[in-house]
């Protein structure tokens, strides 16, 4: 089967540079320009929907272990949360058509209609039982994200990382896979297959089939993204990835994603209903602590990123981002000084996994025989766009799905396509 992913990026973007080009000739102007590129737009992602599939690379512990089960096919090691501390392997039925790759991290292809993958990311994302309206949420956002992905409108690049002797700012997008769409990871957007949703939510989540969210201005596509829990409040695009910031991904306090004022028994009740059980280990992520040694962080300066700066002496903040997020973290040496960013390269160095994120404050602990730190962080992912915890938690008080989105995207609107 043959995989189309930036080649149709890019003639999409031509259409649409030349439909532009026509509505300023015909001298549409002001709403008439707005309803023109609309219609447009619906036009242009319609058919991308009824002709083409999405193409999800995964990967697997070990040699891919696969066999056809009526119109699936079961994987019996896919490998999920990887590099993460719920990192396990699982069986899952992959819908769609399936291929061997020779990616030696992305070891299977899955290709499948857009709309069946979603529904399987929903599912993945969070406990199929979570609240409907945040359920269709989810639908949105992800379908939103997942098409900027196939057609290229939300371009990744490498404008701000840098690799210095003293200074190594870096991150991971879309952008470093090759040959497919998205992947199954956390990295992109979890999908672990054909997932076990209720025949109510199921109805549910058919009824936003098309809709996507978009600029109310310009109609063009949101790059919606989302985390765990913002710990309180959302982050902005560039502390994460590129140099440049995006209308509808701003910084905003979040009442949501605080669940200290609930009881012990309320607060599970309500995380049991939306997370995954592999994620209820931290008790939502709001408020968490956690500690780490000077020999371990040089240790992980050494196998994760290459660099030695000798024994670490002291580490300090340089930056951060409105959500508390540090963008830039200092190490000092006994051999050298080192400057390392962004949010996610600061959470691989200071855990031997990743910390939940990278808002935490430093409190120095003086002892033998090694120096280390205390880290009292907040939320739980990158922190940018909807914070899943608060939105169930919006959903549980009431809230419609359109009211979740427009409070995670303001300046967003819903349009069907």
């Amino acid at each position: 089967m043959q995989i189309l992913p930036q080649k149709e990026g890019a003639y999409f973007r031509m259409r649409l540079t030349d439909k532009v080009k026509d509505a300023r000739k015909n001298k549409f102007y002001g709403s008439r320009y707005a309803n023109y590129l609309r219609n447009i737009y619906r036009l242009i992602f319609s058919n991308y929907l009824t002709m083409h599939l999405i193409s999800i690379g995964i990967p697997t512990l070990g040699t891919p272990q696969i066999e056809r089960q009526g119109n699936c096919t079961l994987l019996r090691n896919m490998l999920i949360g990887k590099d993460f501390h719920w990192q396990k392997s699982i069986e899952a039925l992959l819908p769609g058509e399936v291929e061997l790759s020779d990616d030696p991290t992305f070891t299977i292809i899955n290709h499948l209609p857009i709309e069946t993958y979603l529904r399987c990311v929903v599912g993945s994302e969070m406990n199929p039982d979570a609240p409907e309206e945040f359920l269709k949420a989810h639908a949105v956002i992800s379908r939103s994200w997942a098409l900027g992905k196939i057609i290229g409108c939300h371009q990744a690049g490498s404008e701000g990382k840098v690799n210095l002797s003293d200074r190594l700012i870096s991150w991971d997008d879309t952008a470093d896979h090759h040959g497919f769409h998205v992947c199954s990871d956390d990295h992109c957007q979890r999908y672990q297959g054909v997932q076990p949703i209720p025949a109510s939510t199921l109805k549910a989540l058919e009824s936003t089939e098309g809709e996507v969210l978009v600029d109310s201005k310009n109609h063009s596509l949101i790059d919606a993204r989302f985390s765990k829990c913002c710990g309180g409040k959302t982050e902005i695009f560039s502390s994460c990835w590129q140099d440049k910031d995006l209308p509808g991904l701003r910084s905003f306090d979040d009442p949501w994603c605080d669940l200290s004022s609930l009881s012990t028994n309320a607060r599970y009740s309500l995380l049991s209903k939306i997370l995954k059980d592999y994620d209820m280990a931290n008790d939502g992520g709001f408020r968490w602590e956690a500690s780490v040694d000077a020999a371990d962080i040089r240790k992980n300066l050494k196998e994760k990123f290459g660099r030695d700066i000798g024994e670490i002496i002291n580490m300090r903040v340089i930056s951060r981002g409105p959500s508390g997020r540090i963008t830039e973290l200092q190490l000092e040496g006994d051999k050298g000084i080192l400057r390392i960013g962004k949010e996610l390269m600061i959470r691989r160095l200071l855990a031997p996994t990743h910390l939940y994120s990278s808002a935490f404050d430093i409190e120095p602990i003086h002892s033998q025989p090694s120096n280390g730190w205390n880290l009292r962080g907040k939320g739980w992912g990158h922190g940018v766009g909807l914070c899943q915890i608060g939105a169930a938690h919006m959903a549980l008080s009431g809230y419609s799905y359109r009211d979740i989105l427009s409070f995670y995207y303001p300046g967003s609107q819903i349009s069907h396509i």
